[in-house]
Order: C-alpha cells, then structure tokens, then sequence
C-alpha cells in the first residue's frame, strides 16, 4: 500500500507540472489589428468581382449585375500618338501616380467587406477629365456600414485634385483624383458608387486586418506556475504520508 501511495504520489506531482508546462509550452494565440496596404501589384491581373485577399472581399455590379469590368493589377496609359503625329504607342501617359491599380472600364458600385471590421480607412481615386466643353468635376458616393450593416456615413467626394502634369496642348484634359481617408467607428463594408467618374484608377487601400500574435509568457509567470505545481504536490504527498501513519 505504501507503494502504491507513493506511486500515486509521483504521478500527481507529474500531472500538475505537465499541466503547467503544458501552459508554458502552447500559450494561446491572440488575433490583433495591423494596418494593411494594398497597392495592387501583389497577385496578377483578374478580375476583382468576388476576390477575396489580405482580409478583404471584392465586389462590383454595372447596373447591379456582377462585373468583370474592374481589374486588379492593371497599368492605364492614354496614347495621345495619333494626336501628335507618332506611331501608335509611341506616346503613352500613365494615368495614375503609381501604377499599377484597380481599375474599372465602366461605370459601376464597387464593394468591400472586411473580414476583420477596420476603424481605419483609406485609398485613392484617379479619374481622367476632359475639360471640354467643361462638363462638371467628376464625383464618387461612399457609403459606411457597421459590423451589423447598418450604415454610419454617406459622403459625396469631389475629385478636384490635379495629380498628373498637364497634357500636351491642345488637348484639355487632366487626370483628376483624391485621397479618402476616415477613421472612427469600426467599418464591416464600404459601398464605393463610381457611376459618376467613368473609367477611375483605384490604389493606396489600406485597412486593418487581422494577423495572429502568440504570447510568451513573463519570467515571473514561469516561475509562479512552476512553484504552484511544486507546492501543490508537495501538499499532495504530505496529505497521503499522514494518511498512511494513521
């Protein structure tokens, strides 16, 4: 009997320092919110309708029918050759600030649902404007929803800013963009309406997404744990030794 006490004895104090080591060893992963930067050169050009990527799934509808009419990873250029007397593409304008892009052929709703809901939002518009006969400035709708989907903001964004040089005369156009930016209360999805702006050069997403973090427990942590698993055992051992006396 005396044997097997201190058998059972052995495989208590066994039992709780596997336990503890155990906690040491496989600490629990955590998920924590990074900023995230999609600039759009990162995966081959595909169509965006339906991609999912880094966090973040695409959407875009003409007329409210999916669309394979915007583009990831795509270089826009405009040839003004013929214009000025050259072979064809020999004179070639980028129209976007660092291309490559997200780009849409035609004028559509675009959609983003993030996995993770990011309080931070941001990302460029480029557009190209003819100012003749100078129609109005071109514009984009973006709506906000909550991790219910209920909408938080709606903002009407004017693309008033020239970021490319100018074109050669006497052609009237410029390429016209803005920078988006919000942060607040945490967004699930962004409903990006370009039915106003034509053909637009998408760039710059940047969000928060999730990543998985494991933490390593402090010194001191190891050391409580360990001393709690030697003094619950001992205690243990001493309970089953005065046991056996009586």
């Amino acid at each position: 009997m005396a044997t097997l006490r201190k058998t059972f004895s052995a495989l208590t104090f066994s039992t709780i320092c596997s336990v503890s080591l155990s906690t040491l060893i496989a600490p629990e992963s955590v998920q924590a919110a990074t900023l995230t930067k999609l600039t759009f050169d990162e995966l081959p050009t595909q169509p965006v309708d339906d991609l999912s990527f880094k966090g973040v799934t695409f959407d875009f509808k003409v007329d409210g029918i999916d669309s394979t009419a915007a583009t990831y990873n795509v270089v826009r250029t405009w040839d003004l050759s013929e214009i000025a007397g050259r072979p064809p593409g020999s004179l070639l304008y980028n129209l976007d600030l660092s291309p490559p892009v997200l780009a849409t052929d035609a004028p559509g709703i675009l959609t983003l649902d993030f996995t993770m809901p990011t309080a931070e939002l941001m990302f460029d518009v480029a557009s190209l404007v003819n100012y003749s006969p100078f129609p109005p400035m071109p514009t984009f709708t973006i709506e906000l929803f909550n991790e219910a989907l209920s909408s938080i903001s709606i903002q009407q964004v004017l693309l008033d800013e020239d970021i490319i040089g100018i074109f050669p005369s006497p052609i009237r156009a410029a390429v016209l963009g803005k920078t988006f930016a919000y942060s607040g209360t945490s967004v699930k999805r962004a409903v990006i309406d370009f039915s106003n702006t034509g053909s637009v050069g998408f760039d710059n997403l940047t969000y928060q997404a999730a990543t998985q973090t494991t933490p390593v427990p402090e010194p001191a942590s190891v050391l409580g744990l360990l001393t709690f698993g030697a003094l619950g055992a001992t205690k243990v051992m001493k309970r089953k030794q005065i046991n056996s006396a009586s």
